[in-house]
């Protein structure tokens, strides 16, 4: 009920008399007392006034489900949201949670992460309360060799999430990094559980670093704050990157991977550039000239060969 008593206060500007709240949600006066108390405790700044009641005067930053719920608008993703303060991961708390047959659009967020995660098995920076760190539970009945495309839909829709509540040039790095003037700020991973050529379902996990100051990220690294010079809403950036995937994903679902394809090249920073790439075994130079149509990236060989990449580390190569 602390969700009602949240929004109630944040739907009456000014005071409101604990008899007021009371009666609209159908709880005692001590219930009400208490949740107030419990708010404060989460950071909700709560004024009080003997004759005037209560009223709301600031909310903290904090992905609580109602706040990231509140005005979002999405009809499938966020409709159950999982919080919490510190988590291992929140691609492993989906996950266990999509086996217990949660439904399609839940979402895990957690305020830090002791042991996130990013591909070829990189650990995930998670400072506290500084970035969005969140999975979804996607069960998107698709074959096991399309699933590959379900990142590259994040991609786009995350890259345009970050330059809706922003306004910074953000660009794709393949297969899953978003970028701002070559430097990381947001990335991707993409698991699933299958049998045999069936997926039951796939958990799709974003980081995005919002606030986080240069001294909690490594020199490759850049935060929103650090890229526009200002705080940003960690609850906005969250519920405009929900609000995003929802819209590509459906694309994706309804209409294939081209318009998907089509929107990844023109926010991508890689197509006719020199590369270099690198399997873990092997490291050869090209040129990025294409995405393939299930997702995979065409480089151009010095010998001009053109070889599809998968799976991988591709870097600009330096001029």
């Amino acid at each position: 009920m602390l969700k009602s008593t949240a929004n109630y206060l944040k739907s009456h500007p000014g005071y409101v008399s604990g008899e007021e709240i009371s009666k609209q949600l159908g709880l005692s006066r001590a219930a009400i007392w208490k949740h107030i108390g419990e708010l404060r405790q989460q950071g909700y700044r709560i004024e009080a006034s003997t004759r005037q009641g209560y009223k709301l005067v600031s909310c903290p930053d904090k992905l609580f489900p109602w706040e990231v719920q509140a005005g979002l608008g999405t009809k499938t993703f966020a409709q159950k949201v999982y919080y919490y303060e510190t988590l291992a991961s929140t691609m492993d708390e989906a996950s266990r949670l999509a086996t217990n047959a949660e439904p399609e659009g839940t979402v895990v967020f957690a305020e830090t992460q002791t042991k996130g995660r990013g591909r070829m098995g990189r650990t995930w920076n998670s400072p506290k309360g500084a970035g969005v760190y969140f999975s979804v539970i996607l069960r998107p009945g698709l074959g096991l060799s399309e699933v590959a495309r379900l990142t590259l839909v994040a991609a786009v829709a995350v890259c345009q999430a970050l330059r809706q509540v922003s306004g910074v040039d953000a660009r794709i790095k393949w297969p899953n990094d978003i970028l701002v003037n070559g430097r990381k700020i947001a990335g991707i991973l993409t698991e699933l559980q299958a049998e045999m050529d069936r997926v039951k379902f796939v958990i799709m996990g974003i980081g995005i670093n919002v606030n986080t100051t240069s001294r909690q990220l490594p020199s490759t690294a850049v935060s929103l704050k650090m890229a526009a010079g200002r705080r940003f809403s960690r609850v906005a950036v969250a519920q405009e990157s929900l609000r995003a995937l929802e819209s590509w994903y459906g694309i994706f679902l309804e209409k294939g991977f081209g318009p998907v394809a089509q929107e990844w090249k023109t926010r991508t920073m890689m197509i006719g550039q020199k590369v270099i790439f690198s399997d873990g075994k092997n490291t050869f130079a090209g040129e990025a000239v294409d995405l393939a149509d299930d997702g995979g990236l065409l480089i151009r060989l010095t010998n001009g060969d053109v070889v599809k990449k998968m799976a991988g580390d591709v870097v600009l190569a330096v001029s």
